[in-house]
């Protein structure tokens, strides 16, 4: 990638170097010579395309704007099918005319699982008394996602402030319930003192129905604890994200000793700030999630013995994410992939809604209250599950917002 070290001629201010410009850029951005071999990238094209600079380098655009098959970095030589040949000719047109030439929803597939949907531009330059190109590329998929996740962010917020206002509502008549079943209570045990319990039954079977009411409002008001959600404000703190997670591991282990897990973690991560109990409450939340949602699928097994739980546990650092309408340099990922049974189509959209499971004993307000934790935390979570793997990403900025007030402390 070309630089410069002209100055402006009036205040003779160094002007910045492009390919640091082009590092900071939204844009994936990447320089191809005139044989049409990728010589520089940007930090974004790296991210849309999830391939690494490595693999990119020096190898043939038509070979990334093509494949139909498993990206492979022995791939050298430009392919000879058809469309590689029809695009090759794009160029040449582009190159010999100084004409620019935009191609929409292009779709490019990295690998057997990884299909990525863009919009890309090439514009021919001459540097250097030697054509090249430049091209930039916009993914479809991130523009969506992000719309999405902002979407889907404020109906959480609107369903969850509707919940607490409901409990709020509701709690106090429950009180008032279990006060008056104690009264009579109370009553009976004046009753029996005065020795009349004997002639009639009734008294006992009052007693007995004053147990539940008492057990049923309590169980109630229970629920509606986990509907309101903790109302301490984060103790943010530095910590190693490892710790957390092992944390609830060693936990999670001895629950479900026939689980394996894999940890593929990222040793090299730098710390970040957050509250170390609430995190602990995320990972217990989606780790047991995934281990019981595992032995449901194999408890419907006819054959048990063919069928091995496997949880993943992966940390990594992502560049240029953006949550909610903060870009961020970089965040960290946390994924927990299961491989059960999955979570049915119709139920992944809302999943993270108050009251909706897809547990035969789930309760529907564990990742209600895990999305509203990572919102504290200014971050996001995303699911994406079909038959055999369920994967839940977390993406928590490092740092976070200072000066920010809690968003539970206004509901």
């Amino acid at each position: 990638m070309m630089s410069t070290s002209a100055t402006h001629p009036h205040n003779q201010v160094s002007l910045p170097d492009l390919a640091f410009v082009a590092q900071h850029l939204f844009t994936a951005v990447l320089w191809v010579d005139a044989h049409l071999k990728i010589i520089w990238i940007n930090t974004q094209a790296e991210q849309l395309l999830a391939i690494s600079r490595g693999r990119l380098l020096q190898q043939s655009i038509l070979t990334l704007l093509t494949a139909r098959l498993p990206y492979d970095k022995s791939a050298l030589i430009v392919p000879t099918n058809d469309s590689a040949q029809l695009l090759a000719e794009r160029f040449a047109q582009a190159s010999q005319y100084q004409q620019p030439f935009i191609d929409h929803d292009h779709v490019i597939e990295i690998n057997s699982t990884t299909v990525v949907s863009i919009d890309y531009s090439v514009t021919p330059v001459r540097h250097q008394d030697s054509d090249a190109f430049i091209i930039e590329m916009w993914g479809k998929d991130r523009q969506s996602r992000i719309a999405g996740a902002q979407q889907k962010q404020q109906q959480y917020d609107v369903a969850r402030h509707m919940l607490r206002a409901v409990a709020h509502e509701v709690k106090n008549p429950l009180a008032g319930i279990r006060g008056a079943a104690q009264l009579l209570a109370r009553q009976y045990q004046k009753f029996s003192q005065s020795g009349d319990t004997q002639s009639s039954p009734l008294p006992q079977k009052l007693l007995g129905y004053t147990d539940i009411i008492i057990s049923e409002t309590d169980r109630l008001t229970q629920l509606i604890g986990q509907m309101l959600g903790s109302s301490r404000l984060p103790d943010w703190q530095p910590l190693n994200i490892h710790e957390p997670l092992e944390h609830v591991l060693t936990l999670s282990t001895g629950q479900y000793p026939s689980v394996t897990v894999h940890r593929d973690y990222d040793l090299s991560l730098p710390e970040l700030i957050a509250d170390k109990d609430q995190l602990i409450q995320v990972f217990l939340n989606l780790i047991n999630n995934a281990c019981e949602a595992m032995s449901e699928y194999q408890a419907r097994l006819d054959d048990k013995s063919r069928y091995q739980m496997h949880l993943n546990v992966q940390t990594r650092v992502v560049f240029q994410h953006t949550i909610g309408n903060q870009q961020h340099r970089q965040v960290l990922q946390v994924s927990v992939i299961d491989n059960g049974a999955g979570i049915p189509p119709e139920l992944v959209g809302q999943i993270f809604f108050p009251m909706v499971t897809s547990r035969a004993q789930g309760t529907g307000l564990g990742l209600s209250i895990v999305q509203d934790i990572i919102s504290r935390h200014h971050g996001m979570i995303e699911v994406d599950s079909m038959a055999g793997r369920t994967c839940f990403m977390v993406y928590l900025p490092f740092i976070q917002p200072s000066k920010q007030p809690d968003s539970s402390s206004t509901r």
